[in-house]
């Protein structure tokens, strides 16, 4: 497996499923500050969760064939336009592993808000396979929950991920904002692929728009 392959495998579990192997991937710091610019902070966060920063630019996909082969050129362009993003953000895990796993990202550069949505509408579910790995992503534009900014976007995605080195299957709610010179996420790992949004979600999806640029 490739660096940059492995970077992916681990992210596909990490932002949207195992916080457990998040300092394997994300650069991290110890804690988040109290009060920093556009990011969450521990106070923004019910109590319990532990918050760091993330910092991160491994780009979508695995290559290899894409299934179907429409959706290869669409999930390579994609790719190369988080290239040349940078993304920085949080990450909020919870003591108690019944909760969810919370990530902010901040995304300046490359990808949008209406790429992204172009990217779900015309593919919204492909496979990637290569000698050694499987990537399956299926995702869905929910209506905007109340509660939620207006103008964001709320993307269900369910990423099945495998490889000799081990299998995930995760489900997340991302929120999707445009700033004028940035795109804020937030993403929610479910523990169940049907399950509702998480309670804070849409409180803290307003404050990740609020404090965009």
């Amino acid at each position: 497996m490739t660096p940059r392959r492995m970077r992916f495998a681990l992210i596909v579990t990490v932002i949207i499923a195992a916080a457990a192997v998040a300092t394997a991937i994300w650069g991290r710091s110890d804690s988040a500050p109290v009060s920093d610019g556009p990011f969450l902070t521990a106070d923004d966060f019910p109590s319990g969760y532990q918050v760091s920063r993330l910092s991160n630019t491994a780009p979508s996909g695995i290559g290899g064939a894409t299934t179907p082969a429409e959706c290869g050129p669409v999930v390579a362009d994609q790719a190369a336009r988080e290239l040349r993003s940078t993304t920085v953000g949080v990450l909020a895990v919870p003591k108690d592993a019944a909760l969810p796993t919370f990530a902010q990202a901040i995304v300046t550069g490359g990808e949008s808000v209406s790429d992204t949505v172009g990217v779900v509408r015309r593919c919204s579910s492909y496979r990637q396979q290569t000698d050694t790995e499987m990537l399956e992503s299926v995702s869905s534009i929910l209506p905007t929950p109340a509660g939620c900014p207006r103008d964001a976007v709320v993307i269900r995605v369910r990423t099945r991920f495998g490889s000799p080195t081990g299998n995930s299957d995760s489900t997340s709610v991302r929120a999707y904002v445009q700033g004028r010179a940035t795109m804020g996420i937030l993403t929610a790992s479910l523990t169940q692929p049907e399950q509702p949004l998480p309670d804070d979600f849409c409180r803290l999806a307003s404050l990740v728009a609020d404090r965009l640029d």
